[in-house]
């Protein structure tokens, strides 16, 4: 019985946390921008495994967000935004990498001031406007 209740015992799986649909939009200076990075932090206790929901907005700067499957949402809770603009590039190796072309101005969740709190049901966001 003990084998039962912990985590990953036999099948090495980790619990995915019950989400909820999350939709939204970035504006970049109040225009859509393709291939922007959403991601939301948690500011609570997830548990061991700390998920960070994320999603790409498409032409029309709409995302919705996945956390263990694709478009499964996000967790309930508080959480605070950040955004990246990834873009192929090399390193000083020649290695190709992604590179943020906003370089990491809108990319550190200690200094985001987008903070928001989903909850249970469908969640549309109100439009992130980026300068």
């Amino acid at each position: 019985m003990v084998c039962a209740a912990a985590v990953g015992c036999g099948g090495g799986g980790i619990s995915a946390p019950r989400t909820y649909p999350v939709s939204g939009t970035v504006l970049v200076k109040g225009k859509a921008v393709a291939g922007v990075k959403v991601s939301l932090h948690p500011r609570f206790d997830m548990g061991s495994v700390k998920f960070t929901p994320n999603g790409l907005t498409g032409k029309d700067g709409k995302f919705t967000l996945s956390t263990a499957a694709p478009n499964d949402g996000a967790p309930a809770g508080e959480y605070v935004a950040t955004f990246e603009l990834l873009q192929g590039g090399t390193d000083k190796r020649g290695l190709d990498v992604e590179v943020d072309v906003w370089k990491g101005k809108y990319a550190d969740p200690a200094k985001s001031d987008k903070r928001l709190t989903i909850k249970s049901g469908d969640n549309a966001l109100e439009p992130f406007t980026l300068d």
